[in-house]
């Protein structure tokens, strides 16, 4: 599979968060080397994809879904010269407008793992947007500095919606 992405993918743990062993190949010894590293970790580790590396803004956009609606949405800015763009490794918030079109692509993946309250992280690219992950175990703290959007609230309501059913 790396060969057929030209040495130009992203290696992901299944489990994990924060971006930690997430790794950008770039050619074929920097493959071989993430690959034996894990080899050597935790079985946990010896688990992982290849996702294909899109060229983008050194930033995406998290759009928070709680239950039925998109809440929230900011740009996470990478650091100057880095890729990633989590903001536990230093990535900054920015306001981002929630359009209808990313309201839609956000709902859409929701739906696709069952719902609930996400993290649904979407990249810029030449070829529009593209949905990159969808995370289960949302952070949100810094969602609701960037945009006073009240999150924990949003869920606490939703969470009573579903007791009322």
């Amino acid at each position: 599979m790396l060969e057929k992405q030209g040495f130009k993918a992203v290696l992901k743990p299944v489990v994990g968060s924060w971006g930690r062993f997430v790794s950008y190949v770039r050619d074929r010894e920097a493959a071989e080397a993430i690959i034996e590293l894990r080899q050597y970790m935790h079985p946990l580790h010896h688990t992982y994809y290849v996702q294909e590396y899109v060229e983008r803004p050194p930033r995406d956009i998290r759009v928070t879904v709680v239950g039925d609606r998109a809440v929230a949405s900011i740009y996470r800015v990478a650091p100057p010269g880095r890729w990633k763009t989590t903001i536990a490794r230093g990535g900054r918030p920015e306001p981002c407008e929630l359009t209808p079109e990313l309201e839609e692509i956000s709902l859409k993946a929701a739906e696709a793992v069952g719902g609930g309250v996400l993290g649904i992280d979407i990249f810029e690219s030449p070829r529009g947007y593209l949905v990159n992950e969808v995370n289960h175990a949302v952070e949100f703290a810094a969602t609701v500095e960037c945009t006073k959007v009240d999150v924990p609230g949003l869920i606490v309501e939703c969470a009573l919606e579903q007791l009322r059913k």
